[in-house]
């Protein structure tokens, strides 16, 4: 997954840091697990986030500041640190504990999520009404939803969104029911961990997937990410909450591409981005 961020120096010695703070072997796990280990919550979330945070480390050496930040569900973290809320070390202790917890609350093979293609937010929420055991889990885009949550409640679900018209959808490759009251369990565990972190206020906006608005001050940081994980991703809300605030261009900072593949619908215009490796960064265009 990062294999090539290890081969810089000082994000080697990051990742050193960080795996000493939060008892993880992050340069196996961005170097030679394989795609079954990095499919558990526990180890997905410390590779993925990390890989967020160092990859943010490179942009600044080139001299590329955020004016704001935003992440998607554990990438929110990863924008917290981005913000100056907590430090690298910090902020990957916090995200082993969470993805430990969620392990842990939800065993392998009871639950999941499907992505939603070709309905409104509203005509999901309506063919849900009166399932048991299925939530929406994430508003990404006005025609994506994710939706999760047991096996039972998700086939009862896909039946109920096929018959409302759904495009497609689609089973995810994950391995729980994420911002769920399911993971209500985990929650509570996670607040706990995030109690004993002395959060700062973002020096820049910092979205919250709960509200879709900024962060408002430390204090209420724990609070905030307690609930996100029990509550839906408003990822589109994050993103319009940042185009009123005047950003015009958006970088995507992981291995992957689907938010700023997101972005036509979301913020159609816009410049839009995803730079996954430290290849991608050295060849961005600055102007």
């Amino acid at each position: 997954m990062g294999a090539e961020l290890l081969e810089d120096r000082e994000i080697a010695e990051l990742s050193a840091l960080c795996s000493e703070a939060a008892g993880v072997d992050l340069h196996r796990l961005l170097t030679t697990a394989d795609d079954d280990e990095l499919r558990l919550t526990q180890n997905a979330q410390p590779a993925l986030c990390f890989v967020g945070i160092a990859l943010t480390a490179l942009l600044r050496r080139r001299g590329i500041e955020p004016a704001a930040a935003a992440g998607h569900s554990v990438g929110e973290y990863a924008a917290l640190a981005a913000g100056g809320s907590i430090t690298a070390p910090q902020v990957m202790k916090a995200v082993v504990d969470r993805g430990k917890a969620m392990a842990e609350a939800s065993p392998a093979g009871t639950s999941s999520m499907s992505a939603v293609l070709g309905l409104s937010p509203e005509a999901v929420e309506g063919a849900l009404e009166g399932v048991d055991g299925a939530w929406p889990a994430n508003y990404n885009t006005p025609t994506q939803t994710v939706i999760a949550g047991t096996t039972a409640g998700l086939e009862a679900a896909t039946r109920r969104l096929q018959d409302a018209g759904a495009r497609r959808v689609i089973p995810l490759n994950v391995s729980a029911a994420f911002h769920t009251p399911l993971m209500a369990p985990a929650a509570e565990r996670l607040r706990a961990a995030l109690d004993r972190i002395e959060w700062r206020a973002p020096r820049v906006p910092v979205m919250a997937n709960l509200t879709g608005r900024s962060h408002q001050g430390g204090g209420r940081i724990p609070h905030v990410m307690e609930m996100q994980l029990r509550s839906p991703v408003r990822w589109a809300d994050c993103v319009g909450s940042l185009v009123e605030m005047g950003c015009d261009t958006f970088l995507e900072v992981g291995p992957k591409r689907a938010l700023s593949g997101m972005m036509r619908e979301l913020a159609p215009g816009k410049v839009a981005a995803a730079v996954g490796t430290p290849t991608a960064i050295s060849e961005l265009a600055i102007e």
